[in-house]
């Protein structure tokens, strides 16, 4: 089995560093991908391509869509005669679908503290389910409890979410916990 949850977390640790770093992390992470392929075909070594796979599941973990990486991705499984929906799990984004609603919004907030905060939890529940069915892309957080860091204007804080709005779909990122989840409009199916 290809998926190792250590060795993809410690891919994605080394990335939040960058990120810190003003990085483009997407872009070092294709790139890296890209030299273990380019090693494995001078070394033939598959430890390479092992490794690269482990770099494309931290990608994915991390937000990134498959098409972006499609091309180096196939060329990589095609090395291991093996395609993205025959992985295991299976290579594409797999985050947790949730219908966007109110109740369903305050589910993932969880308990918002009244005076350390961004916004109103209301106004917080409302902003997402506006930039989310409104489409508005970009890239939002929100927030809730003691700040925890600050680094060059950007902080941490207790409860710390991020919204993805992207063209094709829109994610949500419990950074405490570390989970994604796709809010899906209720027009979609």
């Amino acid at each position: 089995m290809l998926y190792n949850t250590v060795e993809i977390a410690a891919v994605r640790l080394a990335l939040q560093n960058m990120e810190h770093q003003e990085k483009d992390c997407k872009a070092i992470l294709l790139g890296s991908i890209r030299w273990l392929r380019e090693y494995y075909e001078r070394t033939h070594d598959e430890d390479f391509l092992v490794k690269a796979v482990w770099h494309i599941y931290a990608y994915l973990d991390i937000g990134f869509l498959y098409e972006d990486g499609k091309e180096e991705f196939t060329r990589i499984l095609d090395y291991l005669h093996t395609n993205a929906g025959e992985m295991d799990p299976p290579m594409k984004n797999h985050y947790k679908k949730v219908r966007i609603s109110k109740m369903q919004i305050c589910k993932l907030l969880g308990s918002w503290n009244p005076k350390l905060q961004c916004m109103k939890i209301g106004e917080a529940v409302n902003d997402i389910i506006e930039k989310v069915t409104s489409g508005k892309v970009g890239e939002y957080t929100y927030y809730c409890g003691k700040q925890i860091q600050e680094e060059n204007g950007e902080g941490l804080w207790e409860h710390t979410f991020r919204l993805y709005v992207r063209e094709d779909e829109s994610l949500f990122y419990d950074v405490r916990k570390n989970l994604y989840y796709e809010l899906e409009s209720p027009a979609k199916s």
